[in-house]
């Protein structure tokens, strides 16, 4: 009898086991799945119909995009040719970057959410603005990898040659590197209003162009909000 109670009682462990082992696995196969669809936004594919849109999901994508905001100017001013730009970011301009992220992304949150209850079709919300912080972090991440890859290629000893201690070639340098950051921001702005119109083309129910105008309006309008000089009177004052 106590043989048989002692059988029980390790298969009962061994399946707590098992299921507390698969799901970390299970979380990070639905993460890969989620971030898949949001690569097929990115290319203007998919629906955002098919994307996650539950509240942890919101947060966790929320939380990413507010790490990620802040840093990717950080890292432009770090592999700036202008010297002005260098050492110029203090810890207030890295919280005042922080709540002008969480005010822009709501900002678009609340104007997601009032355009589609004018369209009706509020239940679409969620995903919607699940796909918007979605693409906004694949697009964030792009970028981040490029700023870090910039350095790289300037420390390739061939480049490093050509640059030491000849003034005519660093200016060269430099004169290309800000052409190529300002094509790659330009570039990027572009890429994110068409995705996040063709978002808004899904959800929306109308034509490409009518969300891309909305699309323009909002990004712009958030990054207007984002860079608001009365963040930083908060917190100076």
């Amino acid at each position: 009898m106590l043989y048989i109670e002692a059988l029980k009682c390790f298969s009962r462990h061994d399946r707590a086991v098992k299921k507390s082992s698969t799901v970390p696995s299970l979380k990070s196969i639905q993460m890969l799945k989620l971030f898949k669809h949001f690569a097929k936004l990115c290319f203007f594919s998919g629906d955002p119909a098919d994307v996650d849109g539950r509240t942890s999901t919101l947060v966790v994508l929320f939380l990413i995009l507010l790490v990620l905001d802040p840093l990717l100017p950080l890292i432009a001013v770090g592999i700036s040719p202008i010297e002005s730009f260098s050492n110029v970011r203090t810890v207030i301009d890295e919280v005042v970057g922080v709540l002008g992220t969480i005010f822009a992304r709501l900002f678009v949150a609340l104007c997601v959410y009032v355009i589609l209850h004018v369209r009706r079709v509020p239940e679409k919300f969620r995903q919607t603005f699940s796909s918007y912080l979605g693409v906004s972090i694949l697009i964030a991440l792009f970028l981040f990898v490029l700023f870090h890859a910039i350095p790289l290629i300037a420390s390739i000893q061939p480049l490093s040659e050509f640059l030491d201690g000849n003034v005519g070639n660093f200016r060269l340098f430099t004169g290309t590197l800000i052409v190529v950051l300002s094509f790659i921001t330009f570039i990027t702005i572009v890429w994110k209003i068409l995705a996040f119109g063709f978002i808004l083309y899904k959800s929306m129910e109308v034509k490409f162009w009518h969300a891309g105008i909305v699309a323009i309006m909002l990004i712009y309008a958030a990054d207007g909000i984002e860079f608001l000089p009365i963040f930083d009177g908060l917190l100076q004052s």
